[in-house]
């Protein structure tokens, strides 16, 4: 069988002569052996044919992937139309594209947040000391770090059995002043031992949270009780209505944040692969009186998506990897990324317009109103998806 555009010439390094299994003589067009009916191919190859092979049968990234390229970044909306002519043999498939720039995204995605999560969280310049005394405890400031609960546990039980029915810190100190005098209390001493809370200067609030969340001698409500107080204000987005399953969820989230994170990250392809056959019926919807069969809005779809995976990845990599501190010493970092970032969301803006453009044929204005309705409602559904994503992650981690 010959084809063109070189496929043949890729055929015939796998073509032998002569049958390996029963050695008749053959024609390298022959696909099988007359004689025996084998297949007519050797695995006598190098291994740069069985790799380029490989790429083109299994990727589609050689002879097709270059007569896409262009079209695909220069022509919005032109692989579609030719997709929907049914020219489809020279250019690789919509889905195979998608999944090729989509594994692109989020490895680019996944590479860049491979950074602990404590790094996004303020630095704590508190240096918990070996142990303190009960005023310090009621009235430094930086004591604040400590929640209630973990001040409670760090008093001895003599102290604490003298008002049995007093579990606050707060309320225990007071009442203890009608035993003792303030400058008894500054003298009697508190222990960290019950916990392991002795650590540097440079702890942040996560990296605290991680450390309590791992220590086993420390129950789920003491430990979010921990999370709700702090000298920095503390994480407090739950209270004490939660299940035990949420406690639960909560405290293996922090133990483990670079595994949750990890867990959500991968739940992300599979939840944008679900929204494109929601974005072709928008646009089905949008362009009901089109007549467009539903496939060609799935096909548009696919290729934007692509295009949008494929410039933002590439995006990302140059804001956090090349346009940093060390190679511009002078530069205003946070402006200048956020400069790339807006003309990459402008960019690729106009490129799905355009494709609206190329694609549907309406006048420029009826296609910009239309343009913003499927934006409109696609980011929508982008929330909800996103937001159903991190819920069933966060119940099933």
């Amino acid at each position: 069988m010959i084809v063109s555009n070189g496929y043949f010439m890729k055929a015939k390094k796998r073509r032998s002569t002569i049958c390996s299994n029963c050695e008749s003589p053959l024609e390298e067009s022959f696909n099988f052996c007359p004689v025996c009916g084998q297949s007519n191919t050797t695995s006598n190859i190098t291994f740069g044919i069985l790799i380029s092979e490989f790429v083109d049968n299994y990727l589609g990234l050689e002879s097709k992937m270059a007569h896409s390229v262009a079209p695909f970044l220069l022509s919005p909306g032109k692989l579609t139309n030719r997709f929907q002519d049914g020219k489809i043999k020279h250019f690789i498939h919509p889905v195979r594209l998608y999944l090729v720039l989509s594994v692109f995204y989020f490895f680019v995605v996944s590479y860049l947040l491979s950074f602990d999560l404590s790094e996004l969280s303020d630095n704590n310049d508190f240096n918990i000391p070996a142990d303190v005394t009960l005023s310090e405890l009621r009235y430094n400031a930086e004591m604040d770090i400590l929640s209630d609960t973990i001040k409670y546990n760090m008093l001895s039980d003599s102290l604490k059995n003298q008002y049995a029915g007093i579990t606050n810190f707060n309320t225990l100190y007071d009442s203890l002043l009608t035993t003792y005098d303030k400058d008894e209390l500054g003298k009697l001493k508190a222990e960290f031992n019950l916990m392991d809370l002795t650590k540097g200067s440079d702890e942040g609030v996560l990296t605290r949270a991680g450390r309590l969340a791992r220590d086993k001698r420390i129950s789920n409500d003491a430990f979010l009780d921990s999370l709700n107080s702090g000298k920095n204000g503390g994480i407090s987005f739950w209270n004490d209505t939660m299940g035990d399953h949420t406690k639960e969820q909560i405290r293996e989230i922090f133990k483990d944040n670079n595994g949750f994170k990890s867990f959500v990250l991968g739940n992300l392809p599979l939840m944008m692969f679900l929204l494109i056959p929601l974005f072709g019926a928008v646009l089905k919807l949008v362009y009901i009186r089109r007549k467009h069969l539903y496939i060609k809005h799935i096909v548009h779809a696919l290729h934007v998506h692509s295009f949008a995976y494929f410039i933002y990845g590439a995006g990302l990599l140059i804001m956090f990897k090349l346009i940093t501190e060390t190679n511009l010493p002078n530069w205003d970092i946070t402006v200048t990324r956020s400069l790339v970032g807006g003309a990459l969301f402008f960019g690729v803006s106009t490129y799905v317009y355009i494709s609206f453009l190329n694609v549907y044929k309406q006048h420029w204005f009826k296609t910009l109103v239309k343009f913003n309705i499927v934006g409109f409602v696609y980011v929508n559904f982008l929330f909800v998806f996103f937001g159903t994503e991190i819920f069933i992650s966060f119940w099933y981690y």
